[in-house]
């Protein structure tokens, strides 16, 4: 791992602010990086906020979710991540998800980012082919923006296949963890690249989780990690790295950022207590956040 890459982290973690991270620019970049090597696009999608509303209850003495405003608790805690480690980014909307929108930026993070239209995954698409670097998380890219509360939404309608392809799922649907093990850990198989910052920091090459996963159909060797899920012989990747044209894609099939935001109370003041001490349970996944990030941008 690059020095530059650990003293991010280690100053990240010591609660300074280290300065933004910046590389030289590789020949093989698109033109708009050579402007904005560092910049980093993270999206606050309405349509996601819209499923979420269907999907979620508000907060009440029988739900601890935060109904529409549930889905704020994923996109927030890549926010807190970025804002504490001083890296240039942009909080971008559903309308700037074209390809003329898409190009000032280096990164774009879809954090859980449920809901997408055909237009938007195309964007990212061509965006990604010719140079992009995109981190996803859980259910990102799976569904489209015809909700329907019976979860059909929950497979990408005839059209543009969704953004699962490009971490070679070829699935449409996300099916969770949640019905048999809501609370699964990830174990590191491969300390490199998005990985590598957590070498030496984990029990038993555990990475400390609790939440629910997404099964994925593909079992790529290429894996960085699986997921730890109880009655479930066959291994579960967890973090995908993945080339796609002239672009670079590290998918996570999990959350890391809803423990940040559990653990921070985020987004403030739309909290609901759920009873659970989430004190400290995020520091070794913000170190893996944090060194996704860095990498995507160097490489």
């Amino acid at each position: 791992m690059k020095k530059s890459m650990r003293v991010a982290v280690i100053l990240f973690l010591a609660g300074v602010n280290p300065l933004p991270f910046h590389t030289e620019t590789p020949s093989t970049a698109i033109a708009h990086e050579t402007c904005n090597r560092g910049r980093i696009a993270l999206l606050d999608s309405a349509y996601t906020k819209e499923s979420f509303r269907i999907h979620y209850l508000p907060c009440s003495p029988g739900s601890f979710y935060l109904g529409a405003e549930e889905y704020q608790r994923y996109f927030r805690g890549w926010e807190y991540v970025l804002q504490n480690a001083s890296l240039d980014y942009q909080i971008i909307q559903d309308g700037d998800v074209t390809w003329n929108g898409l190009a000032p930026y280096r990164l774009l993070i879809l954090s859980n980012t449920a809901s997408l239209s055909d237009a938007q995954i195309t964007a990212v698409k061509r965006w990604v082919k010719k140079g992009g670097r995109l981190l996803a998380t859980f259910g990102s890219g799976y569904k489209d923006i015809d909700f329907d509360t019976s979860e059909g939404d929950l497979s990408t309608h005839e059209g543009e296949p969704g953004l699962h392809e490009l971490w070679h799922d070829p699935f449409s649907s996300l099916f969770s963890t949640f019905s048999f093990d809501p609370a699964v850990d990830v174990r590191i198989t491969r300390y490199e690249g998005p990985t590598a910052c957590l070498d030496g920091q984990l029990v038993d090459d555990v990475l400390p989780y609790g939440a629910e996963g997404n099964l994925l159909v593909e079992q790529p060797d290429s894996a960085l990690a699986s997921l730890v899920v109880e009655n479930l012989n066959q291994s579960q990747p967890a973090i995908l790295r993945n080339c796609y044209g002239h672009g670079l894609v590290v998918y996570y099939s999990f959350a890391p950022e809803y423990i940040v935001s559990k653990e921070f109370g985020l987004p403030a003041p739309e909290t609901c207590d759920d009873g659970q001490n989430w004190a400290g349970r995020s520091e070794k996944l913000r170190i893996l956040m944090l060194c996704t990030i860095n990498y995507l941008l160097a490489n």
